[in-house]
């Protein structure tokens, strides 16, 4: 007796046809007006290693081979290329994975390039990736009338002959569509997918929609896996978003949600998809702004060094020269490792408002007239009350940046508030953020701010 029976493909539930994730929103917002900034080749170099990290962990959280996570790493990083591979960090030859991985992007490939040209998905185009998919599988397992599993060659790009229903760990099986019946339920599926596109399913819903129904029919002898994260990501790419990208030690939540979706609870699979989109905006996000410091702290830098070059010309001018060099080297140096802090730091919200400021603050050196940091925070009520000053040689001002945060609950930030004062108490620039779950979100917020406010007094400091 099967422990999943197959029955027809359904539409979503009427509630989640208005269904959004008010975050994943927020960072898609966020990654249009950064895109905009960016240069061509640090935007070709980010999409480039996602599309090639999706090409490997979609076959590795399928089974279909092995790698370890280092030369994972190594071949997002600089190409998928047999040369790269050691044979000890797979379970098959380096040129027979390197073949499967090469299919695994060039479908990603082609999937972008079927997106920019705003083309309407196809059974014909569907049935097109699996051909691509699986050019170098030549078999695959079946199972005939009476039970037997036999080896048979794989059909590419065709739908299925026999049933492909799988015999699990605790000897029930999972039904699939049955053969006869998949141009049907294909066809129904697409015209869902239309139906849920006019009337602007969110994305996050759709993907999981679309991935969830294309398994349960499984249309093809073997391969659904990957045309079903394919699917899924072309869905995501349409809008604006990346490839859905599921690693293989997240395998376990993902199959545990696949069978949710089964019972009719899509939740779990949604959910899923928001979490990796998060993951890849904001990382893209911080590669994105990472560049901006980067520019900032070698501005920084030069102007810094160019500093101790005059003190130097100084020392062999002046008599006292000796003791002008280490004072102006020790202010400067201590300036610049600061500053340097603040900007390689991993983010001003990591896990924690409150934790940030107690760990990275606190580290800051106290005796130095530059910066400091009061002993305690205040407390008042549920709120925690930071008081951190920042003092630069050739300004009167003392600036004064007051963090309020309030009680967290349930993981979620109610209120943060930041407010940047001049000494004589005129606000010069603040930073409020409420209700925001994802503390991904809420870094990326801080750490924009921060840079313009707290950047913005080091460059009239150097400017002076």
């Amino acid at each position: 007796m099967p422990e999943y029976k197959w029955r027809p493909i359904e539409d979503i539930p009427e509630g989640l046809y208005t269904y959004s994730d008010p975050d994943l929103r927020a960072l898609e917002n966020e990654w249009q007006e950064i895109r905009t900034k960016t240069s061509d080749e640090v935007l070709e170099r980010i999409l480039t290693e996602i599309k090639r990290e999706w090409a490997i962990e979609t076959g590795k959280i399928e089974g279909l081979y092995t790698l370890s996570k280092g030369i994972t790493k190594t071949l997002i990083q600089h190409g998928i290329s047999a040369r790269l591979i050691p044979q000890d960090s797979t379970n098959l030859g380096p040129l027979q994975l390197t073949e499967l991985l090469k299919d695994q992007q060039e479908v990603i490939e082609g999937l972008m390039d079927y997106v920019s040209q705003s083309n309407s998905l196809t059974l014909h185009y569907i049935r097109q990736m699996h051909q691509v998919f699986t050019r170098h599988q030549d078999s695959t397992e079946a199972i005939t009338e009476d039970g037997k599993r036999v080896n048979i060659p794989l059909l590419k790009g065709d739908w299925k002959k026999w049933p492909n229903n799988p015999l699990q760990d605790d000897e029930t099986i999972h039904e699939y569509c049955p053969p006869e019946q998949v141009q049907s339920e294909m066809e129904h599926l697409l015209a869902l997918h239309q139906e849920h596109l006019e009337k602007q399913v969110s994305p996050e819903v759709e993907a999981a929609f679309l991935h969830h129904r294309f398994t349960q029919i499984h249309p093809f002898q073997d391969g659904n896996g990957r045309v079903a994260r394919a699917l899924a990501s072309l869905v995501l790419v349409q809008t604006g978003d990346f490839p859905f990208v599921v690693k293989d030690d997240e395998r376990a939540i993902y199959i545990k949600a696949l069978e949710e979706s089964d019972k009719g609870d899509l939740t779990n699979l949604i959910e899923i998809v928001v979490e990796k989109q998060k993951d890849l905006l904001y990382n893209v996000l911080r590669k994105s702004q990472d560049q901006d410091y980067q520019e900032i702290y070698v501005n920084f830098e030069e102007r810094v060094n160019g500093y101790i070059s005059e003190v130097e010309n100084l020392r062999k001018e002046v008599e006292r020269s000796n003791k002008i060099t280490e004072i102006w080297k020790q202010s400067l140096n201590e300036l610049m490792a600061q500053y340097e802090q603040k900007i390689k730091k991993d983010g001003l919200l990591t896990g924690s408002l409150i934790s940030h400021f107690n760990e990275n603050y606190r580290q800051v050196n106290t005796n130095s007239t530059n910066i400091s940091l009061g002993a305690t925070p205040q407390i008042i009520g549920n709120v925690k009350i930071f008081n951190f000053q920042i003092r630069f040689p050739n300004q009167k001002d003392r600036y004064i940046l007051d963090v309020k945060v309030s009680e967290i609950v349930d993981g979620e930030i109610k209120l943060c508030v930041l407010l940047l004062m001049g000494s004589n108490g005129q606000v010069i620039d603040s930073f409020e953020t409420s209700s925001v779950k994802d503390f991904r979100l809420a870094d990326f917020q801080l750490r924009k701010w921060f840079k313009s406010s707290f950047g913005k007094i080091v460059s009239d400091w150097l400017n002076v």
